[in-house]
């Protein structure tokens, strides 16, 4: 007689297996709550304390006061004239936030930045407490938020977070379409809601970072089910494609030919040949040509502290002897991150913060890891795991006890505040390495990460205004000088100014500024009758000898240091102009 009992749906009990927590339940909730709230106020405290820095962040600042003054959403602008070395999605949440706000000051201008850094975080944590425990959750979002590129670049305003959240949930949603067969029909179309996102956040460049570990994985597992469940038409695959193509529509019609070729021949292809006609228009390709290698030595910076833990998470995906093939969950993540790693340094143009959109992915593979690991630790497991938690602790320890040092001699000969400082680190320190000599894994690490983000509290509310203050101020003396020419009745120019001289520009003046091309030009203004003032780039300058007589300079605290003199524009002025400064 045959048995009437049903089957069972074994894809429902392995997807149930996934969502297990540690101890109840709400103990998710409870320590992704925990986690946001740490990281939200990691990533707003500070936000708006200091000026912008670096090369981006003035022109990216600038590009989003023009978005937000045109309101013209499909074409990003620099100084009233096309910018397309990127998609306008962070531009565009930029001027969003600056125009509900009615400011452009840096805290707006930094804010997308923020809520995606603190996003990307929130989502890590979901993915270490679905395909592990809470504690996993916790300590994946609290590594990936305070590791060292993640945390500088969600305080920057930067277009990197965005395609790093972008790619960081298109790679995660891939991740559950493989282990979770139950709920392929959910993860699936908001996959493909971030590929299009990440195409909108940095162009081509984030749905290949998506697609090419997917791929990968497709040819080495030949799963035909999960490429059925990936490529079957759903809404969300409509809208990921939509949204591009639509742009792109748009900015044929405004730009024609032209702005097709720069969006995706020249900041695509440009960027792995050297081929002159390849050349962006806009953007500096050049300046960041790095070798082959250089991903490879920088990689393990880019996740400090929490280095050693990187790295035994990937090094542990791939034993040296294993009977049986790897499981997706063994192979996925670390394949992602060496694909792209790989793709990354083909390209001709490398910086550190192109290595940001797969770090997230690589510490969740060492939260998943620690998370076996510490339960389960064995005599010989648990050597190697007191040394990885052990380096842990002393970088931490190290870092924390050599920040006060660093900002004392921006903070003055007060030798007290970091001696106190250095000592408090030792302490905890020294608190943490008894944790782990008693074999209290879980606390020590905890302890660890709760004293790291008061060591980045610290560095946000004491270090970064004193560096401001000193270094990165005096930066902007040029067009503080040259607005208050401008408010007593001078007009003013600019000549050969770099991207972010013209960021600057634009967020001081809060217009365009006419561009002097030729050396005729910028000889006729200042022999204008009207007070004229020019923001002339000061290499330029220098490789035209004779081009300005030295009296038509006014200097500024920025052009009399050497080393900032590349940094700040030349303030040229007229016979007329010099008269109104000294009014």
């Amino acid at each position: 007689m045959k048995s009437t009992t049903p089957p069972i749906d074994t894809s429902r009990l392995r997807a149930a297996e996934t969502i297990k927590v540690s101890g109840m339940r709400i103990a998710g909730w409870q320590t992704l709550a925990w986690t946001l709230s740490a990281t939200t106020l990691l990533f707003l405290v500070g936000l708006g304390n200091h000026g912008l820095w670096g090369f981006h962040e003035p022109y990216v600042g600038g590009i989003i006061r023009e978005m937000a003054s045109s309101g013209d959403w499909v074409v990003p602008t620099l100084n009233g004239h096309p910018y397309l070395e990127k998609p306008p999605l962070y531009y565009a949440l930029g001027a969003l936030a600056c125009r509900l706000s009615g400011s452009y000051d840096v805290f707006w201008l930094r804010l997308p930045a923020a809520l995606t850094a603190i996003a990307t975080i929130a989502w890590m944590s979901f993915l270490g407490w679905r395909l592990s425990s809470a504690r996993a959750g916790g300590w994946a979002g609290f590594m990936v938020g305070t590791s060292e590129l993640f945390f500088r670049t969600g305080h920057s305003a930067v277009v990197d977070m965005g395609l790093t959240a972008a790619v960081s949930f298109g790679l995660g949603l891939g991740f559950l379409v493989w282990v979770e067969p139950h709920y392929r029909r959910r993860w699936a179309p908001l996959f493909w809601v971030a590929v299009g996102c990440s195409f909108m956040a940095k162009s081509f460049i984030g749905p290949v970072l998506i697609l090419l570990p997917m791929g990968l994985s497709l040819l080495l597992k030949r799963d035909r089910t999960v490429a059925a469940a990936l490529f079957r038409p759903n809404w969300g695959m409509a809208l990921g494609l939509a949204v591009p193509l639509y742009w792109l529509v748009l900015l044929y019609q405004r730009g024609g030919g032209s702005f097709m070729a720069e969006v995706i021949l020249r900041n695509t292809l440009g960027r792995f040949l050297e081929d002159p006609e390849l050349v962006p228009a806009t953007g500096r390709l050049n300046e960041h040509s790095n070798p082959f290698s250089f991903y490879f030595s920088h990689a393990p910076s880019s996740a400090l502290p929490w280095v050693a833990m990187w790295g035994a998470g990937l090094w542990s995906a791939f034993p040296k002897r294993r009977r049986h093939p790897l499981s997706m969950r063994s192979l996925f993540l670390p394949l992602a991150f060496a694909a792209d790693l790989l793709l990354l340094s083909l390209s001709d143009a490398k910086r550190g913060v192109y290595l940001l959109p797969v770090l997230p992915i690589t510490l969740l593979q060492a939260a998943l890891w620690l998370d076996l690991q510490v339960p389960k630790a064995k005599a010989r497991i648990e050597r190697g795991l007191t040394w990885v938690i052990g380096f842990s602790v002393m970088a931490v320890g190290l870092l924390g006890i050599g920040f006060p040092w660093f900002v004392l001699p921006l903070a003055g000969p007060q030798w007290i505040f970091p001696l106190v400082a250095s000592l408090i680190a030792t302490t905890l320190s020294a608190l943490a390495l008894r944790l782990l000599w008693q074999r209290r894994f879980h606390a020590a690490l905890d302890w660890i990460m709760a004293q790291w983000t008061g060591v980045l509290l610290l560095f946000l509310l004491v270090g970064v205004p004193l560096r401001d203050k000193a270094d990165e101020l005096p930066l902007r003396t040029p067009y503080n000088l040259a607005l208050d020419l401008e408010h007593k009745g001078a007009r003013v120019l600019e000549a050969h100014l770099t991207e972010t001289q013209l960021g600057f520009s634009s967020l001081a003046f809060l217009h365009s500024v006419p561009s002097l091309k030729t050396e005729a030009e910028l000889r006729t203004a200042l022999a204008s009758a009207e007070p004229v003032v020019v923001l002339a780039d000061a290499l330029w300058c220098d490789q035209h000898p004779g081009l300005v007589e030295p009296e038509a300079e006014l200097p500024t605290e920025a052009s009399r240091r050497p080393k900032m003199r590349s940094r700040v524009p030349l303030v040229l002025v007229n016979r007329a102009a010099a008269v109104l400064s000294k009014a």
